[in-house]
């Protein structure tokens, strides 16, 4: 045999294993698309979001974000915006990448929204432990050939799409999804500790360096035209922080202003330094009940 027809061979063999293999896959995606869940009950996106449904507002967003939908929040969110809401933010530290991949099978999905909100934490600019190294952000999603090849495409490392894949063998959803510490949004932050702050500080300082604070911020560009092309607005809001000189804040506040002054349909409010009460809190990052509900209406209201 020539080392032509070696070749030629060879390059059969793995096209056909990786026919079987993505046949493989694909009986095992989907399994759970008639389970339906509640925000109550599931840190899911997959087991709350069905197909070809409307939702006026999308918000996208860390654990920060998702707060919004825990301990029963997600009907008061519902209630204040008189609006329904999907909220795809994930715990975690869920960054740019993963809130594109969640967005992306939002709308894969037949789904449409009017405006989405980006519920931006610095640290999802520059931070790899956020973006494609985060191991949580799927960790309670049942397996979808889509967002699998979607993980490949926008080269996730092999340890991620090794971990996506063991989800296949999880049955019981419901359990496994279930969110580990409820009731935490109905407490309140005692007082504002300065040395916890630095140290906090001193821990997002050394995920980067100055040169590339806004290292992930070509993602933005990819959610700003998956957004436009679906016919949606968006608009980028700055979490309110308890800490003035967040690491990256700057550098990610100039980048979103001249994204916003850039490119048509996308919007940018930074309100960073708008709720520094630390009765809107349950701890130094995470908004309680009440914070919830003023965030909304003095923050996120006025945007519509």
């Amino acid at each position: 045999m020539s080392g032509k027809q070696f070749i030629i061979k060879l390059v059969i063999f793995g096209a056909l294993n990786l026919f079987i293999l993505t046949l493989l896959l694909y009986s095992v995606s989907e399994r759970h698309r008639d389970m339906h869940l509640s925000y109550a009950q599931t840190e899911s996106n997959l087991l709350v979001i069905g197909k070809n449904e409307h939702y006026p507002i999308v918000f996208l967003g860390t654990s920060r974000g998702r707060v919004f939908s825990r301990d029963g929040n997600h009907e008061m969110v519902e209630k204040i915006l008189g609006k329904k809401v999907a909220n795809l933010s994930k715990g975690g530290g869920g960054g740019l990448m993963p809130m594109d991949v969640h967005l992306c099978f939002f709308m894969n999905q037949g789904n449409t929204a009017d405006h989405i909100i980006y519920l931006v934490d610095p640290f999802v600019f520059y931070s790899s432990i956020n973006n494609e190294h985060n191991d949580f952000f799927l960790r309670d999603e049942p397996f979808e050939l889509f967002i699998f090849l979607k993980l490949i495409k926008d080269r996730y490392p092999l340890d991620r799409l090794s971990s996506y894949l063991q989800n296949i063998a999880v049955t019981d959803w419901r359990k496994i999804s279930r969110y580990a510490a409820p009731g935490l949004t109905n407490g309140r932050l005692k007082k504002i500790d300065e040395e916890k702050l630095e140290k906090a500080r001193k821990h997002y300082l050394e995920k980067c360096d100055r040169n590339s604070f806004v290292a992930y911020g070509h993602v933005v560009d990819d959610i700003n035209r998956r957004v436009k092309t679906h016919g949606a607005t968006i608009t980028y809001v700055m979490l309110p922080l308890l800490m003035p000189d967040f690491p990256g804040l700057s550098e990610v506040d100039a980048f979103l202003r001249e994204t916003a002054d850039r490119q048509a349909g996308v919007f940018y409010i930074n309100c960073a330094s708008c709720m520094q009460d630390k009765k809107f809190y349950y701890d130094h990052m995470h908004f309680n009940k009440t914070g919830i509900a003023y965030f909304l209406k003095h923050c996120i209201l006025p945007i519509f």
